[in-house]
This record gives C-alpha cells, structure tokens and sequence, in this order.
C-alpha cells in the first residue's frame, strides 16, 4: 500500500520541480568550459533545495521543518546568485533571469507562507 508523503503533496514541490527542470535545461545550453564550472554549481545547488525539503517534511509539517524549509529557501537564494554571475559574464541574458527570479520569489513566497503555518500551530 502506498502512503502519501507530505512533501510531494505540498503545491511547492510541483513548483521546485519546474525549477529544477528549468535550471537543468539551461545549464545544458552553457558553454562547454561552464558545464563544469557553473553549470556544476548551479545544478548541485537546484538538487539540495527540494532534498532538504523533502527530508524536512516527510511525514508532517512540524517545528523541525523550520531548520530545513529554511536551508531549502539559502539554497535558493544561492542559485539566484550563480544565475546572477551568469548573466553578469554574458552567460545568460537579463530577460533570462528576470524569468528565474519570478520563479524564485514564488517559491520563496510558499516557502514563507509555509514557515508561518508552522509559527502558528507550533507556537
């Protein structure tokens, strides 16, 4: 019998994965002397987001998830910051990463509005 896992339940998973994708997707467009250098990076970061989520929720939404709901929203902060250096080397273009940070803010967004589920039924 298969259970439900919380997270995967949760709108922002769906969301971490079109993120995901997305950064997959474009780091295989990169030069090649950057897929080893930020484009590693970039898809090393992408991946701990919705691991650490995962491993912070699975099951329930309770005071621990603070500490991972938290390290996933640094990680993706951290890959705001790559796709920024990407843009300042001509990596990528602006408009580019103006539809990253869209995605980004977003995620941060649920990501806030899930630690604020958690500060109120876990005072």
């Amino acid at each position: 019998m298969k259970t439900e896992r919380t997270y995967s339940s949760l709108p922002v998973w769906n969301h971490l994965m079109d993120y995901v994708k997305s950064i997959y997707l474009l780091t295989s467009t990169f030069p090649q002397d950057e897929k080893e250098g930020l484009g590693r990076k970039l898809r090393n970061k992408v991946t701990d987001i919705p691991v650490m989520f995962a491993s912070g929720t699975n099951g329930q939404l309770g005071p621990e998830s603070r500490s991972h709901i938290s390290q996933s929203m640094q990680a993706l902060l951290e890959t705001e910051t790559l796709l920024v250096i990407c843009m300042q080397l001509s990596i990528i273009q602006p408009k580019e990463l103006e539809n990253f940070q869209e995605q980004i803010l977003n995620i941060n967004k649920e990501f806030q509005a899930l630690l604020g589920r958690i500060n109120r039924n876990f005072k």
